[in-house]
């Protein structure tokens, strides 16, 4: 019995490590065999050493222990992942390189970019007597613009601090991997899991239990630092070493004082950084730090600043972002902008955009419309991020807040950031501008943002995303929406009484509405029509006028009804069946990406429905499928790879697709995962 207990947790090791192999390859994420590095040395806590045999670079490993059960260490990781790459453009973020793994073990291992002059709290204690009040100053400006950078893309570091500030042939290095607000304690970098105390906002100690740290503490963290580049020790390090008054001392905002020779206005600048955040905005924002800095004179000289290349933001000229208003504060009365020029061609194409996302809020279901915006994007060859970055950064983007909330949203130019979705959708729903002045073109351009946030707002507030879940709410934004006339808010009034969300269900009232939404020109509630004419909601069963419904959809490029057309035609609901009819709307939706209609397409081609079978083109829709996230694509595909079936056979990615398959609830994927792994065992 013990026998088996051990080759039981033997096999669960080998089959934990397979199933997470195959999952860093698909997110292309780079995998080293341990093998690859030699003079692997312990050189701090968890940290290593290593030199790659090949190219003799030098990088450090650092231990992560994962187990495919614990999908939220997992899951963290591969997204932390994700972000990092999007942050490594700036070459003061510390590169990260890949995974590897020791044999024969579960400890997997990330690759770091090697830094070789240690923290900045070590560079400092060896190099300050070298160090002017030029490379000091230089030293600051890099750090102040690589928590800008973090602050630009709304990230908060949360452990801003010398021990986690590393030089590298002078360069600063910030280690934002392993960051605790996205990543367990297990994968974190730091040994104590709220960083330095010296370093922390006197505030998290006066309201321990009731705040949480944000781009303030970072301030504050950054005020710390700021000093300690001026001094040569620590911040209270006599104190903290031999006072026991010391935690009652900060808590009551003692703070170190100046060192003799530092400049007034740099004294200033560190000090306005840890002033107590009590009263709102007594701090500086990272924006007004850098450009403090930045006009520091030494000597009556100027100084140069030796900036990391590539930086992407400007020093002075950077555009400060507005603060966000919250929910229970009153809107503000903005007058018209003369900033935005609707000739230029970013601001075309972000109003083109903004019109093209109110025509899917009126055409297409919720889960198609990112898909769409994103080929859209794509089509026109722009780029997402440059699109994020100059909505962001545009003097009058107050006129496009829901489209970028949307983008947050959907993790477009951006990684996902649902809170922040929630706050652009609430400032576009709230924001009352003067258009009085403008142009007829403005009125519409405004009201269209109105809209999207609205209907998004609402949406959040009815699925909880990025909020708590509040059905009933979101039905009172949406009745209150239509009262003042929007149709697509109606059609989302009829949502809520065809399933009882928010308000007690009412089929009846629900066609009637979905119906005076459809002949005014809604293709959504077009479709809802129909389908209560197919199922019998709210009206007697007549699957000919579904049909008809479905049709007229599908014609106005709902790729939805395209579907339901498709399973019309397959099934003879409402009209009489045909095969070619069918695989033919299929066809139409799968090509504009639609998951459950690239699967049915596969089945077309595997079976020969409507269509010559064709293993190979059945393989490459139900990987289309999978990897658009619809579970029976993912087995078919993941079956497909086990019998070699359109494709070579391949073990490991069969059980990653059918594990993929078995996450999101498919039955048969589960199966055949343990009979993949019975057939392992025996042949083995």
């Amino acid at each position: 019995m013990s026998q088996e207990k051990t080759n039981e947790k033997e096999l669960g090791t080998w089959m934990d490590n397979l199933i997470i192999d195959s999952i860093f390859k698909k997110e292309n994420v780079p995998f080293y065999q341990y093998s690859e590095f030699q003079n692997v040395k312990l050189i701090n806590a968890n940290i290593f050493k290593a030199t790659f045999k090949s190219s003799q670079n030098t990088v450090a490993l650092k231990n992560v222990y994962l187990n495919y059960n614990d999908k939220f260490t997992l899951d963290k990781l591969i997204n932390e992942i994700k972000r990092h790459r999007k942050l490594e453009i700036h070459d003061s973020i510390l590169k990260f390189y890949g995974i590897t793994k020791q044999e024969y073990t579960k400890n997997y291992m990330i690759i770091l970019e090697y830094v070789n002059e240690g923290s900045l709290r070590q560079y400092l204690k060896s190099n300050f007597l070298k160090l002017d009040w030029n490379k000091k100053l230089n030293l600051a400006l890099q750090i102040a613009n690589v928590l800008m950078f973090l602050h630009s893309n709304d990230i908060i570091h949360e452990r801003f601090n010398s021990e986690n500030i590393f030089i590298h042939n002078g360069i600063i290095k910030l280690n934002v991997f392993g960051l605790s607000k996205f990543l367990s304690d297990s994968l974190s970098l730091f040994t104590n899991a709220l960083g330095p105390i010296q370093y922390m906002d006197s505030q998290y100690f006066d309201l321990f239990s009731t705040i949480g740290k944000n781009k303030s503490s970072d301030i504050f963290g950054l005020g710390i630092i700021l000093w300690e580049i001026s001094n040569d020790n620590s911040p209270f390090e006599m104190e903290y070493l031999s006072n026991v008054d010391f935690l009652n001392n900060f808590s009551k905002a003692k703070r170190e004082i100046a060192i003799p020779g530092t400049p007034h206005k740099y004294k200033e600048i560190y000090t306005d950084c840890w002033k107590p955040n009590k009263e709102k905005n007594s701090r500086p924002d990272i924006f007004q730090v850098v450009k403090n800095l930045s006009e520091i004179i030494i000597s009556d000289s100027s100084i140069k600043f030796e900036t990391p290349r590539s930086q992407p933001y400007k020093i002075i000229d950077e555009i400060k972002l507005e603060k966000l208003k919250m929910q229970n504060e009153e809107p503000e009365i903005k007058p018209d902008s003369s900033f935005f020029d609707a000739t230029t061609e970013v601001n075309v194409f972000i109003k083109d955009l903004l019109k093209f996302l109110i025509f899917l809020l009126n055409s297409q279901y919720r889960e198609i419309r990112p898909i769409k915006v994103k080929n859209y994007i794509r089509e026109h060859k722009k780029n997402p991020v440059e699109i994020m970055h100059e909505m962001i950064r545009h003097p009058s983007y107050h006129w496009f807040t829901g489209l970028i909330g949307f983008f947050y949203q959907n993790g477009i130019g951006t990684v996902v950031d649902n809170q922040m979705a929630f706050k652009f959708f609430n400032l576009a729903s709230n924001e009352i501008i003067d258009t009085s002045s403008n142009s007829s073109y403005l009125r519409k351009l405004y009201n269209i943002n109105k809209e999207i946030g609205i209907i998004s707002l609402a949406s959040v507030y009815l699925h909880g995303i990025g909020v708590e879940k509040d059905t009933k709410k979101a039905f009172r934004i949406f009745c209150k929406f239509a009262d003042k006339g929007s149709l697509i808010a109606l059609n989302s009034v009829a949502y809520c009484y065809h399933l009882g969300v928010g308000i007690e269900r009412n089929e009846e009232k629900a066609f009637e509405l979905y119906l005076k939404s459809a002949k005014k020109g809604i293709i959504l509630a077009q479709s809802n029509v129909g389908i209560c004419y197919e199922f019998a909601k709210g009206t007697k069963k007549d699957e000919v006028q579904g049909f008809q419904w479905y049709m007229k959809v599908a014609l106005s490029e709902s790729i939805n009804a395209m579907l339901f057309v498709g399973f019309c035609y397959e099934n003879g609901i409402g009209v009489g069946r045909d095969e070619r009819e069918a695989f033919k709307w299929f066809l139409k939706a799968a090509e504009k990406e639609h998951n459950e209609a690239q699967y049915n397409l596969g089945i077309c081609y595997e079976c020969g429905y409507g269509i010559d079978r064709d293993e190979v083109k059945a393989f490459e829709w139900y990987k289309k499928g999978a990897e658009n996230g619809f579970a029976n694509g993912q087995y078919r595909l993941g079956k497909f790879f086990y019998e070699g079936r359109g494709t070579k056979k391949d073990i490991i990615n069969a059980i990653y697709w059918l594990g993929k398959s078995k996450e999101n609830g498919n039955i048969p994927a589960n199966e055949l995962l343990r009979e993949i792994i019975d057939n392992m065992i025996y042949n083995s």
